[in-house]
């Protein structure tokens, strides 16, 4: 690949923020190191657009802020951001009325991927099997809906945000208490809650990269201390990840194919990576990340490097599939 100047973006304001900027940090150091002219562009918790640290002037237009954010003008931009405002189709569209290409997915697959409820309705149109759910809307009756999953589902449950990553806020509890505190939480940063029957069983986890004709990486079986692979255990390198996974040679080519049908039907480009539940013969769709973590402890990476790419080719594929969607190949 030719060098390439290229703006990393990060930060943000999602409950994910230090989560971006270590895999931004990472971004740029791999970029660096093979030789690209990349520079760091962080979005503040204030929603600020800053370069190197310096606050932009005030009375700018957004597009004007970006446009003095990415100065020199990038060859693209990679996108480093994850969950709400970030990850979820906004950032992408604001990219987009500029005319500066970005890496991964475009606007509306963003947008789906965030939205668990709306992408397993996609999902179960392409005949792939996600954990059953009731759906609760700011306003309604906590009791009532935990009552009815109850009644459909057993205990315990699990309460979840419909719009966000990395477990945030996640709880799995047989106490209604437990739950309807959990909800509450979860109702102050985002509209819709999913109750999900609790699945017991393997985690594992399946990376894609590729735009039109996308390849499964190797699968990662997830092993977390406690009771399932929340925030803490994400991060912390407390948790085994084993890859490729102790599951048989089938169920794991299944668990690709999953994938590689997940990321193929919301229209995803570049990378992502589906995470799922293997259960009692089954498995399950959880949800699939447009733009999963690239920190050191993340999952993406380790599963690259077994497949044979190293963290800076992974980072710089990534980007050569970013131009390739934007009609780039000169550049790529």
């Amino acid at each position: 690949m030719k060098k390439l100047t290229v703006a990393v973006l990060m930060g943000g304001q999602s409950g994910e923020r230090e989560v971006s900027l270590a895999s931004g940090s990472m971004v740029l150091e791999a970029l660096l190191s093979r030789g690209h002219n990349a520079y760091p562009v962080e979005i503040s918790s204030q929603g600020l657009w800053l370069k190197n640290g310096e606050n932009l002037p005030q009375g700018q237009s957004i597009l004007e802020s970006v446009a003095r954010s990415l100065t020199p003008k990038p060859d693209i931009v990679f996108v480093a951001l994850h969950g709400p405002k970030g990850e979820d189709g906004t950032v992408q569209g604001l990219l987009e009325i500029a005319g500066i290409p970005y890496t991964g997915s475009g606007v509306l697959a963003s947008a789906l991927g965030m939205d668990k409820h709306r992408s397993r309705l996609i999902f179960q149109k392409y005949g792939l099997a996600t954990p059953p759910y009731l759906l609760l809307h700011r306003g309604e009756p906590f009791r009532e809906s935990l009552e009815v999953a109850a009644g459909k589902f057993g205990l315990p449950l699990v309460v979840k945000p419909n719009d966000s990553g990395s477990s945030l806020f996640v709880v799995i509890s047989s106490s209604f208490d437990q739950l309807e505190a959990g909800i509450d939480r979860i109702l102050q940063v985002s509209s819709c809650v999913l109750i999900e029957k609790y699945l017991e069983g393997v985690e594992i986890t399946v990376p894609v990269l590729g735009n039109e004709d996308p390849e499964p990486l190797p699968v990662i079986e997830i092993v977390p201390p406690g009771l399932f692979f929340d925030y803490r255990a994400k991060y912390n390198g407390s948790t085994k990840e084993i890859c490729p996974a102790r599951i048989e040679e089938g169920v794991s080519q299944k668990a690709q194919e999953i994938a590689r049908v997940a990321f193929k039907a919301l229209n995803c480009r570049g990378f992502g990576r589906a995470d799922m539940i293997y259960s009692q013969g089954e498995i399950y769709l959880l949800e699939l990340n447009t733009i999963p973590g690239l920190t050191k402890e993340s999952l993406f990476p380790k599963s690259a490097k077994v497949a044979g790419l190293d963290f800076p080719i992974l980072i710089e594929e990534i980007v050569r599939l970013g131009l390739l969607n934007w009609g780039k190949e000169d550049a790529a």
